[in-house]
């Protein structure tokens, strides 16, 4: 944080020495469960990211650390470590353990760049997020040396075709995946040759050629062409004259009624309404009932509840699901009410009312609403929305 905006130097100091404290005298580092999130449950992941963090930021005499380090990711098959591995041998000086498990990552990478093996992250990760947060990692590792510039092209190609409404993934996965991209772009800040690129769609020119040189900063923006897309199928493609090879995203932006829900989802939600009719000033109830549908424990689950307009969802209610310890949390973002989970049981299943009072006449349906872990939200598995029909007094 401190590289990009300025931060309490006490805060920074304070931070570092209480992980600093938490070191256990054998490189690694002792774990509580004191907060909502449960999922640092693999101590390999763990103490590699916690000696990542220190090196980064500057923290010198990590030796056992360091040592520790290098030796789980020996014996872990679990390509996330590994890249924190390579990263960690890296910032302590040791470039031939570094080079070791960076060439063990090129040998995983696949066709679309990124890595396999990954089984485990610190936040309990799987799916996407877990795939993303791992070539993030292992493209940060190959940045360092400039022999594993054709796996860096790769894997931050791969992160570039994961980007879904602005993020890749969890919160996690995207912050990974963008400081990779960033340092990507740092190294690769300019054109190495001049020339022009141009859209095409369905082999037709659109508009003029954008120009750029060796001083070309930032984005190059191409024509608006949405109005220019018909329905089916349309090929779009880029053409350069001259020049060097260009990184480029595109985003697809679609609205559905309620998404394909997920067969990969490991919870499933139903919900449904007391009351189809009310009179204003009423009051009725949703149901939300949320399982775990394995047979293990799963970390950090959400629901999202999607309420029809009109509706008004009584926050003191919310508040004793908290204290009862049926929710760990929720927050209300216009017509959904969010709840979470620390986590569920095996074949658990929790059934949640939620409280709601009729204030404007109408009548509405809700969004839909869907439920997922949060650390694998590409799986969710959705409910129909929710429908009411207000009547004046």
């Amino acid at each position: 944080m401190s590289a990009v905006r300025t931060v309490d130097p006490a805060m920074l100091a304070d931070t570092r020495n209480w992980l600093l404290g938490r070191r256990d005298g054998k490189g690694g580092f002792t774990h509580e469960r004191r907060a909502l999130h449960t999922w640092i449950t693999d101590p390999d992941c763990a103490d590699s990211y916690c000696t990542w963090a220190l090196l980064e930021s500057g923290e010198k005499n990590l030796d056992p650390e360091v040592r520790r380090v290098k030796e789980v990711a020996a014996s872990d098959t679990n390509s996330y470590v590994k890249a924190l591995a390579a990263n960690v041998l890296s910032l302590a000086g040791d470039k031939e353990g570094a080079k070791h498990f960076m060439d063990e990552l090129a040998a995983r990478q696949e066709s679309d760049g990124h890595v396999s093996g990954a089984t485990a992250s610190i936040v309990g990760s799987e799916g996407d997020s877990l795939q993303i947060e791992t070539a993030s990692l292992a493209t940060l590792a190959w940045l360092r040396d400039s022999a594993y510039s054709g796996n860096v092209e790769r894997a931050v190609e791969f992160l570039a075709n994961s980007c879904q409404d602005g993020r890749y993934g969890s919160t996690q996965s995207t912050v990974l995946a963008l400081r990779a991209i960033v340092r990507h772009d740092q190294l690769r800040a300019h054109p190495a040759a001049s020339g022009t690129v141009q859209l095409l769609i369905d082999g037709a020119l659109v508009g003029e050629p954008m120009a750029f040189t060796t001083d070309t900063k930032g984005a190059i923006t191409l024509p608006d062409f949405a109005g220019l897309l018909t329905p089916g199928k349309d090929a779009l493609s880029l053409r350069m004259s001259n020049g060097a090879t260009l990184p480029y995203v595109m985003d697809v932006a679609f609205n559905s009624i309620k998404p394909a829900s997920s067969d990969l989802c490991k919870v499933s939600i139903d919900v449904s309404l007391k009351d189809a009719q009310l009179t204003e000033g009423g009051t009725t109830e949703a149901d939300a009932t949320i399982t775990n549908r394995t047979g293990a424990a799963i970390p950090t689950p959400i629901a999202i509840v999607g309420l029809p307009g009109g509706l008004e969802v009584r926050y003191d209610q919310l508040k004793e699901l908290v204290k009862a310890q049926r929710i760990a949390a929720y927050e209300v973002r216009g017509r959904e009410v969010i709840l979470y989970w620390r986590d569920l049981e095996a074949n658990q299943t929790v059934r949640i009312p939620l409280s709601l009072t009729a204030a404007v006449p109408g009548d509405y349906t809700g969004p839909a609403s869907p439920a997922y872990l949060y650390y694998t939200d590409e799986y969710k598995q959705w409910a129909d929305g929710l429908k009411v029909s207000i009547a004046a007094k």
